[in-house]
């Protein structure tokens, strides 16, 4: 039997407790609210389909499980004629594209049509979509122990000289110059990590959740 999750991200939740309750209460009835993904991959079968948020969590859903479909919550939002958008009116905002993501143009473009239906103006940069290699300081530093087994083909084969130690110094410089190539001073973020090294490098990140669920 077809069964539908959601997995929501325990890094997301604690950072953002409100945004993560409105979400479960926007897919209530139709997608069973689950835990922290790890747990539950060998479980997943080949009927179910997994909503996400983290787009490690996408990873390892990709790699390590059977599911029939893995989806952003961002594409499930992006095609939903009644969802009740906020305005935000005379914004300018860029928008940073998450490594993790690099090859992934549905997610995308979900970002960048639900941005354009709040009446934001996006500002593009050069190294995104398939372009980008940014995902704030975590390419810097070591894999969290167990990720490579987790997705050892998006963190380990096509991560050729990423994950290596670099000082906090060095990543603090890392994260300003990236800051230094983008236009506007809001950025949108749709992963964590992007959001906490754009705030580092200087620029305001905002992730993708507080403008669709009206914390900006």
């Amino acid at each position: 039997m077809s069964k539908l999750f959601y997995y929501p991200s325990c890094k997301f939740i604690a950072r953002f407790p409100e945004a993560g309750t409105k979400i479960k209460s926007y897919l209530a009835g139709r997608y069973e609210p689950k835990g922290c993904c790890r747990a539950d991959l060998a479980s997943i079968t080949s009927d179910d389909t997994i909503v996400y948020i983290c787009n490690s969590c996408a990873a390892f859903f990709e790699e390590r499980t059977l599911a029939r479909e893995v989806v952003s919550i961002w594409e499930l939002i992006a095609n939903d004629k009644n969802f009740p958008f906020p305005k935000h009116e005379n914004k300018r905002m860029s928008v940073q594209d998450c490594w993790r993501t690099y090859d992934n143009a549905t997610l995308q473009n979900a970002v960048r049509k639900i941005l354009s239906v709040m009446n934001i103006e996006v500002v593009e940069q050069k190294s995104n979509r398939e372009k980008t290699k940014f995902c704030g300081k975590s390419l810097y530093e070591p894999l969290p122990k167990g990720y490579e087994a987790l997705a050892p083909k998006r963190l380990v084969k096509n991560a050729q000289g990423l994950f290596v130690s670099h000082t906090e110094e060095e990543k603090a410089l890392l994260m300003k110059e990236h800051c230094q190539a983008i236009e506007t001073d809001d950025v949108v973020c749709y992963c964590l990590a992007c959001m906490n090294g754009i705030n580092v490098g200087g620029k305001a990140g905002i992730h993708l959740a507080e403008l669709v669920f009206g914390a900006v």
